[in-house]
């Protein structure tokens, strides 16, 4: 059943519509179209880490215990036996498998509605608030897996244009446009002429904006 559901045509629509389709069927109760969904908590941080390169695929075993940020520990009794600890490698797999503690919650997988582990969740409720974006900017992971990702990129890369065109396609999953990739070059110009920033640093700091993209966090 699900293979059927997957391969059918309505399961593969984008969200893209003309006018006709949109007039007979405004709010797509025939299923004429996708509509388009942001990424589920775990799903972020996975696409994160994949597209930086560094998500572990390994299935199966115990939780692991990525790090976890000292103000969050902070609200432990006793912070420093609160939280275990993963190697960078295990730190680095699916978002499933990170232990679930009800008193110290992944602040990245809460801000994007992760279920409530105190109360059945039988559906997501999506919500958007500023935090979310706050999180996506300023957030020790978020930063640490840019600047991770910038790294893969200059290590693959010399020239800036080719930097720019490779991290689009890598978070866009498509071939990014000349004026895009323009536009890139130039912020990374910008940050490294009007900023004082070096070229690795403007390089992660590009790459926080990629992560930061709705394209990259919305399905369309």
């Amino acid at each position: 059943m699900h293979k059927l559901i997957m391969l059918s045509a309505s399961y593969q629509m984008d969200s893209r519509v003309d006018d006709a389709v949109y007039e007979a069927d405004p709010i797509n109760d025939l299923f004429s179209r996708f509509d388009p969904r942001r990424l589920t908590a775990e799903e972020v941080r996975d696409t994160i880490l994949m597209t930086n390169g560094t998500l572990n695929p390994e299935m199966g075993g115990p939780g692991v215990y990525p790090k976890m940020p000292e103000e969050v520990l902070a609200t432990s009794s006793r912070p420093e036996d609160a939280w275990g600890e993963s190697s960078p490698d295990q730190a680095a797999r699916r978002s499933i498998y990170i232990h679930a503690k009800r008193s110290l919650l992944n602040p990245l997988l809460t801000s994007f509605d992760l279920a409530d582990t105190d109360l059945t969740c039988p559906v997501r409720f999506i919500t958007t608030q500023p935090t979310q974006a706050l999180t996506m900017l300023n957030s020790d992971f978020i930063n640490e897996q840019a600047a991770i990702f910038a790294q893969r990129l200059l290590a693959e890369h010399d020239s800036l244009e080719s930097i720019v065109s490779h991290g689009l396609e890598l978070t866009l999953l498509r071939q990014p446009t000349s004026e895009e990739t323009a536009e890139g070059v130039r912020l990374i110009g910008d940050l490294q002429q009007l900023d004082g920033r070096d070229r690795d640093d403007a390089v992660a700091c590009f790459c926080l904006v990629l992560l930061n993209l709705n394209e990259f966090v919305y399905l369309d």
